[in-house]
């Protein structure tokens, strides 16, 4: 069944999650980035604290520190303006994302 497809993806994400320790607002947090940056974008934290529909500001700001402690997401300061903050994966998050990618195709080759 296609169905099976997907459920073993999506075990293989709630391990991801586990691995990582991530609560639900850090993995939605970390697939923005993830999506912005595969897109070629750079985003802010005044970009990621304004995302009312993960949730409010202070849960945002509290999970962006966490994903930084963590090592999955890093900050930098910009060159222009230094009150602005770029937000860039790291190795380990890119890592997650790769072991994520051998999943799905794992999944749909069987």
């Amino acid at each position: 069944m296609t169905q099976d497809i997907y459920f073993k993806f999506l075990n293989k994400l709630t391990e991801s999650n586990k691995k990582y320790n991530l609560s639900n607002d850090e993995r939605l947090l970390l697939d923005v980035v993830a999506t912005e940056t595969q897109a070629g974008k750079v985003i802010y934290v005044k970009d990621l604290i304004t995302l009312n529909y993960i949730a409010s500001q202070a849960t945002l700001h509290k999970a962006l520190s966490s994903l930084v402690d963590k090592r999955l997401l890093e900050l930098k300061i910009t060159k222009q303006d230094g009150r602005l903050k770029e937000v860039h994966l790291t190795k380990l998050s890119n890592k997650r994302y790769e072991d994520l990618s051998k999943a799905i195709e794992s999944a749909v080759k069987k």
